[in-house]
C-alpha cells in the first residue's frame, strides 16, 4: 500500500507541474544593421541579430514634427524581420530623430510573430544614424526579447 501510496504521489506530482505555463524567460537581443527610408515612410533593411540570424526587415514609419523643438521629428512605426527559416519577429517603434545630425534614438517593443516568435515580447533601445538626403541609415538596437 505504501508503494501505490508514492506511485500516486509521484504521477499528481507530474501532472500538476505539466498543468502550469511555462513563463518565457527574457534572453538578451541585439541587431545591427543597414538599409533605407523612402519619402513615404517605408523602410527596407537588412543585417544580423540574436535569434534571428541574418535578416530581412520591412517596415513603416512616420514622421511628426517635434512640438518643443524643431530640429527633431518625433518617429512612430512598425517593422517585421524575417529569419532566413521564415520565422517573423513583429515590432513596433517610438522614438525621435535629430535632423541636424541625422542621429535617430528610441525604443523597440516586441509584439509577436510568426514560428518561434508567435508570442515573442521584450523590449530595447536604438540607435540609428541615417543620410538625411539619400534616405540610407545604419542601425543598432539592444534589449530583451521572450519567446
Amino acid at each position: 500500500m505504501n508503494r501505490n501510496l508514492k506511485a500516486f504521489f509521484f504521477l499528481l506530482a507530474v501532472v500538476l507541474m505539466g498543468s502550469f505555463p511555462v513563463q518565457a524567460a527574457g534572453r538578451p537581443f541585439s541587431l545591427t544593421g543597414a538599409g533605407t527610408v523612402s519619402n513615404s515612410g517605408g523602410v527596407s533593411a537588412s543585417g544580423r541579430a540574436t535569434h534571428l540570424g541574418l535578416f530581412t526587415e520591412a517596415g513603416q514609419v512616420n514622421f511628426v514634427p517635434d512640438p518643443n523643438d524643431p530640429t527633431r521629428v518625433l518617429a512612430t512605426g512598425n517593422a517585421t524581420f524575417t529569419a532566413a527559416n521564415g520565422d517573423a519577429l513583429e515590432l513596433l517603434i517610438d522614438g525621435s530623430l535629430d535632423l541636424t545630425t541625422g542621429e535617430a534614438t528610441g525604443i523597440f517593443t516586441f509584439v509577436g510573430g510568426t514560428g518561434r516568435f508567435g508570442d515573442a515580447s521584450g523590449t530595447g533601445n536604438f540607435v540609428i544614424q541615417q543620410n538625411l538626403v539619400t534616405g540610407a541609415f545604419e542601425v543598432t538596437a539592444v534589449g530583451t526579447i521572450n519567446y
